[in-house]
């Protein structure tokens, strides 16, 4: 029986630098529509996070206050492919521990890098459906914190959930 039922991954800010993702607003908004969740237990949050090519579990973060890279394409993973490379790499290796303890991993990037290497990792993986793409539709602060898209996460959330 999994630790806890779903890992949600999010997007890395630049909150690493002071330890707590939580206290930048692409995780606050998302805190505001599942910290039900997350206090309960049902879900669990990480980061996907260039500091640490791959996962960050929430409350991990305090390692990187030295690191914050903002994940551009063009500037950072468009000029040097090697550094996606090592991204879905360590993803692969990640995901696959992650599997062992959660029955989903669900993930809402609008980092198009970021997207990019979690589709390539989880391909590489044999896991049933269970390393979930969740949106947001689109590669934009807009899209990622659209009310409706939330909504569809938290739905999505509850189906897996089976609540």
């Amino acid at each position: 029986m999994p630790e806890r039922r779903i890992l949600l991954v999010l997007p890395c800010n630049p909150c690493v630098r002071l330890g707590d993702y939580s206290l930048c607003r692409n995780w606050r908004v998302i805190l505001a529509s599942l910290g039900d969740l997350v206090g309960a237990g049902l879900v669990d949050l990480a980061a996907i996070d260039s500091c640490k090519p791959g996962l960050v579990p929430w409350g991990e973060e305090r390692l990187y206050r030295w690191c914050d890279v903002y994940p551009s394409s063009d500037r950072y993973y468009r000029r040097e492919p090697w550094r996606l490379e090592l991204m879905v790499r360590a993803l692969e290796a990640d995901l696959r521990e992650a599997l062992t303890r959660y029955a989903y991993i669900v993930y809402y990037v609008n980092v198009k890098a970021y997207r990019e290497a979690l589709r390539r990792a989880s391909r590489s993986i044999p896991h049933a459906g269970r390393i979930i793409e969740a949106g947001p539709p689109a590669d934009s602060p807009l899209s990622y914190t659209s009310k409706a898209n939330r909504e569809a996460l938290r739905r999505s959330l509850l189906s897996l959930l089976e609540v």
